[in-house]
């Protein structure tokens, strides 16, 4: 599958909120939500979200949302742990969610959206990336993807997404998944 990667657009959230509630579970993602979302991504003209398209049919295939520095003060759960990071607070981006369809996986296309990402970071001044990897994703892809980006981990926080309302297809409401605070340091110092 070949795709590609655009910066997220306001005229994408009723796509990416369809995709979220497939992947993630009923409500996720509600298109005024990420419509909130894009606009904390966006720093001086910099969109750090992005889409994944798929260029046989212009499908949506995947979405990263991504906060640069001073846009974000937690992810979708509230629990962080700054005082464990080598880098300030002020000095970290967000990676906070990134999903790709079903039948685009082991295409690449996560690694591709991150890297946009990464770049759009970097270009505002990012010296880390923060995130939470889903720590119950199946065979943990999640942290093994991460890991392969170059992220470590810091800390684990169980029942991480329960403050979301919405109904996470491995347990229910609340979601009592772990999450696992990695970084990813881009200029140690």
């Amino acid at each position: 599958m070949q795709i590609t990667v655009v910066d997220m657009a306001p005229s994408d959230a009723e796509a990416v909120s369809r995709l979220a509630d497939t992947l993630i579970g009923p409500g996720y993602y509600p298109p005024e939500e990420v419509v909130d979302a894009l606009e904390r991504s966006t720093l001086g003209g910099v969109v750090c979200s992005h889409v994944a398209i798929a260029r046989d049919d212009g499908r949506m295939v995947g979405f990263r949302f991504a906060m640069p520095p001073g846009r974000w003060r937690h992810g979708r759960g509230s629990r962080l742990s700054p005082q464990l990071w080598p880098v300030d607070l002020g000095d970290c981006g967000y990676f906070q969610s990134s999903y790709v369809a079903f039948e685009a996986r082991g295409h690449g296309v996560g690694p591709q959206m991150a890297a946009a990402a990464e770049a759009a970071l970097r270009s505002l001044g990012a010296r880390a990336i923060v995130t939470h990897s889903w720590k119950e994703s199946p065979d943990n892809s999640s942290f093994r993807y991460l890991t392969r980006l170059g992220f470590t981990a810091v800390t684990e926080y169980p029942g991480y997404w329960s403050e979301v309302d919405y109904v996470c297809w491995l347990d229910g409401k609340p979601c009592q998944c772990t999450a696992i605070e990695m970084i990813k340091v881009l200029v140690p110092g």
